[in-house]
């Protein structure tokens, strides 16, 4: 009876380290693990300024930045006909001019996405760089450079960490978007 349920707990334990193998493994990589860049993929959404899921719904954190939390919806009120009553303010938050500004910049259009020597975050998110085929536009810094985020640089991912340190000093020169304040 001893060596049966020794015989389970062998088995079970095995199961176990076999599967936390996996999923650090698949937290860690794209599907292509040996890859150091991924050449054309589609930016699907935008979830904040700072965060986008390309096609294929990989959630990719950019390096260097720390952005606004995306804009909140408020819940919708409806008038008798079913209309929504839009309350109309006089000015756009941070929050919105930073999301909306990446989302112009980003969504639906075609990246290579590049990464550096960490490729997941401490909540298994992927970290990369991001740059737009046309133009090969470095949206990290760009971001950066209008002021809609905060420079984050975490090592051991400094591969870009001056070009974004100029970027982030370019908008706090000139006072833009989160400089301003």
């Amino acid at each position: 009876m001893k060596r049966i349920a020794i015989i389970v707990l062998g088995m079970f334990s095995s199961v176990l380290f076999y599967s936390f193998l996996a999923r650090a493994a698949e937290s860690n990589d794209l599907g292509f693990q040996s890859l150091k860049t991924y050449e054309e993929v589609q930016v699907k959404e935008v979830r904040s300024a700072d965060t986008i899921i390309l096609e294929g719904g990989k959630k990719i954190r950019l390096i260097g930045l720390l952005g606004p939390a995306a804009p909140t919806r408020e819940k919708q009120e409806f008038d008798k006909y079913g209309f929504v009553i839009e309350e109309i303010t006089p000015y756009d938050s941070m929050e919105e001019r930073a999301f909306h500004f990446v989302e112009s910049l980003l969504t639906g259009k075609m990246v290579r996405v590049e990464f550096d020597t960490q490729r997941a975050d401490e909540d298994f998110v992927t970290l990369a760089y991001v740059f737009l085929k046309e133009g090969n536009v470095f949206v990290n810094a760009e971001i950066l450079r209008q002021g809609y985020a905060n420079l984050q640089i975490r090592p051991p991912n400094i591969k870009y960490a001056e070009v974004l340190r100029d970027a982030y000093r370019e908008a706090r020169q000139e006072q833009r978007g989160l400089q301003a304040q």
